[in-house]
C-alpha cells in the first residue's frame, strides 16, 4: 500500500503541536538523505533547533556531563516504565 499526501496530512493534523518541529526536522533529514537538498556539507542542512541541540551536546561533553550507553539505556527504560 502506498501512502498518500492526504494520509500524511491527516496524521499531521492529529499530532500534538509540540511535535511539529520534530516532524519537520525529520522531513528535512529525509529530503537530505535522498538527495532533495543539494549541499556539499550536510551540516548546512541542519535546522536552528538541531544546531542548538548539537551545541548543547558539545557543551555537555566539555563539562563531562555525559553517560555511557548502558547507563543511558537503563535511565530511558526506567523512565518509560514509570510512565506506564
Amino acid at each position: 500500500m502506498q501512502v498518500t499526501v492526504k494520509e500524511i496530512n491527516k496524521n499531521l493534523e492529529s499530532l500534538p503541536k509540540e511535535l511539529f518541529e520534530q516532524v519537520n526536522d525529520y522531513i528535512d533529514f529525509l529530503k537530505s538523505k535522498y538527495g532533495k537538498i543539494h549541499s556539499e556539507d550536510w551540516a548546512g542542512n541542519l535546522s536552528d533547533h538541531q544546531i542548538e541541540s548539537v551545541k548543547r551536546g558539545l557543551e555537555d561533553i566539555e563539562k563531562e556531563k555525559t553517560l555511557n550507553h548502558d547507563t543511558a539505556r537503563k535511565r530511558i527504560q526506567d523512565y518509560i516504565s514509570s510512565k506506564k
